[in-house]
């Protein structure tokens, strides 16, 4: 589960780092304001693609940026992000995973994995987070970013 202080904590300072407010992050991300405020104020995780640029501004770790590990920047060299759909797929061929075993075992809804397989929907952050640890990788590992 995403601790909401975490991730306002994390993108605070990597604001910090480059000098940048809230208004500015926010042209430079072509996203709304409030948006990001609402995250800074720990009252919302970030949407599946506002993470998305944020990693990408970044060049950051989405696990860091979610909280789930206590550095930002590793020496990585981030691949673009894999549409979600097409990246759980490969994961759950190559873990040799059904989608009936997926659902039985994570408790997501058929509904939702089938929109994601589809490429229809994103799953959210705590869905993205439990679906890596389910698979014992990380959220990077999950976009395709590593």
């Amino acid at each position: 589960m995403i601790i909401l202080s975490k991730v306002s904590e994390s993108l605070q300072e990597l604001m910090d780092e480059r000098g940048l407010n809230q208004l500015s992050l926010a042209e430079k991300l072509n996203t709304g304001r409030t948006k990001l405020s609402d995250i800074l104020n720990a009252n919302n995780a970030p949407n599946y693609n506002t993470l998305i640029k944020l990693v990408e501004f970044f060049n950051c770790s989405a696990d860091f940026l979610l909280g789930l590990k206590d550095y930002p920047c590793e020496e990585v060299e981030y691949k673009p992000v894999v549409p979600f759909g097409e990246r759980l797929k490969a994961i759950m061929q190559e873990r040799n995973i059904s989608q009936g075993t997926l659902v039985e075992e994570t408790g997501i809804s058929w509904s939702i994995l089938h929109g994601w397989l589809k490429g229809k929907t994103s799953p959210s952050m705590d869905n993205l987070v439990k679906i890596a640890a389910y698979f014992d990788c990380s959220v990077d590992t999950m976009l395709g970013r590593v």
